[in-house]
């Protein structure tokens, strides 16, 4: 994509709440403002907004857009991304999130933008336990393939799952690992009035996390390891940062296992650098994930981790050597693992430096943009015989809007 004008991009971020796949979003926005470009980016929700408009962006919100799907609405937003598209004239759309993507991707098309991507974070139909809904979300994915000039994928095993389910061809789809700001997590030394917030005896070793309370980041199976660390090491302590639908369900289990004393959960902090730096251990029991942009940081902040060997964290996590894989869902594997740190303090600090060396080498902001953007301007639109025209309908809709 040339720069030698002010090209128009359009994130279709389209996530919930400030979590991984923003934090990628507002780098690749930076970076394309860096480089002289005008960015657009669809937020939907009032936090999100308010990070995206303090670094410049042109924020877009939508009055229908929900999570779930719903037919009617779902048209309405999507007829609201097919106008944008269409009076703005973008140069690039990039799409995120699986609904993002569908509805992205096709209104963009017909909208005639010339170079749309589509952005990976995790495949819909690897979410769900219904055959018939994973039916539905692959033939969806298939589809908005179509109306796209290039995927990209955030860890390598889903490019190659994709491929597989023949998703999308293997021309047409390339992996760029997510990358984060490690100067954020350096030389960072948490305030005593922090660490006295979190340990009140100061003798406690602290076990944290951080995300959003879904059934995604699987903190229901690290709440009920607890009683099995604690059991061995009471003067343990467990720090739960995020919020979300599941938060007060994991109070309650807490209290209904009788280690809701050990528990703190603080909601969405915005200090994550100087929370990390007061973990001992950092947890994330994920079910799935694209590749976790809490991983990277908490790799940043040098600390020992447990986590799940599941796509995208085993691309991240050398297990033994700079982190644990433990199976997901299996609250005393979770136990196990961390009891195992807990007893080798040596063995985890080892562990948690190799973890900031790798992370560091291979998973940096800069690396992560520079290769976006490179593919931002290498891509081509493919023969235009291979898209779907429908003159009327772009034709039809500009006539509505006079």
């Amino acid at each position: 994509m040339s720069t030698n004008r002010r090209n128009k991009v359009f994130q279709v971020l389209a996530g919930g709440p400030w979590g991984g796949g923003a934090v990628v979003v507002r780098s690749l926005t930076q970076g394309l403002m860096q480089e002289g470009c005008q960015v657009w980016v669809l937020c939907l929700s009032k936090e999100v907004s308010r990070e995206f408009a303090e670094i410049a962006a042109n924020v877009v919100t939508s009055r229908y857009w929900r999570r779930e799907l719903n037919p009617p609405l779902d048209l309405l937003a999507f007829w609201e991304l097919f106008r944008l598209c269409r009076r703005e004239k973008f140069d690039l759309v990039n799409t995120h999130t699986s609904k993002g993507g569908v509805l992205g991707r096709i209104a963009a098309r017909l909208a005639g933008v010339p170079l749309i991507i589509h952005t990976a974070h995790g495949y819909a139909f690897n979410e769900t336990d219904s055959k018939l809904t994973a039916v539905f979300y692959t033939w969806l994915e298939k589809l908005a393939t179509y109306f796209c000039d290039l995927v990209i994928s955030v860890n390598d095993e889903e490019r190659l799952m994709a491929i597989e389910k023949k998703v999308v061809s293997p021309d047409k789809i390339v992996t760029v690992l997510n990358g984060i700001d490690v100067n954020r997590f350096e030389n960072v030394v948490a305030t005593d009035s922090l660490r006295r917030e979190l340990d009140l005896s100061g003798q406690e070793t602290l076990i944290g996390t951080v995300g959003r309370m879904m059934p995604q980041k699987g903190f229901v199976y690290l709440v009920r390891a607890i009683p099995f660390i604690v059991e061995e090491y009471p003067h343990t302590r467990f720090v739960f940062v995020g919020d979300g639908a599941l938060e007060s369900e994991l109070k309650s289990l807490a209290g209904e296992l009788g280690i809701a004393d050990y528990c703190r959960f603080l909601g969405f902090r915005e200090d994550i650098p100087e929370l990390l730096a007061c973990f001992d251990i950092f947890a994330l029991p994920s079910l799935w994930e694209g590749l976790s942009i809490t991983l990277l940081e908490a790799m940043a902040a040098g600390k020992p981790i447990v986590t799940t060997d599941i796509k995208g964290n085993r691309e991240v996590i050398d297990d033994g050597r700079d982190g644990l894989l433990v199976s997901p869902a299996d609250s005393e594997a979770l136990a196990s693992a961390m009891v195992d740190l807990i007893r080798d303090g040596k063995r985890a600090r080892a562990m948690g430096e190799r973890a900031r060396h790798k992370v560091k080498a291979s998973f940096s902001e800069e690396a992560m943009v520079e290769r976006t953007l490179e593919l931002y301007g290498s891509v081509r639109r493919r023969d235009s015989t291979c898209r779907p025209r429908i003159p009327w309908f772009a034709q039809r809709a500009e006539g509505g809007e006079r």
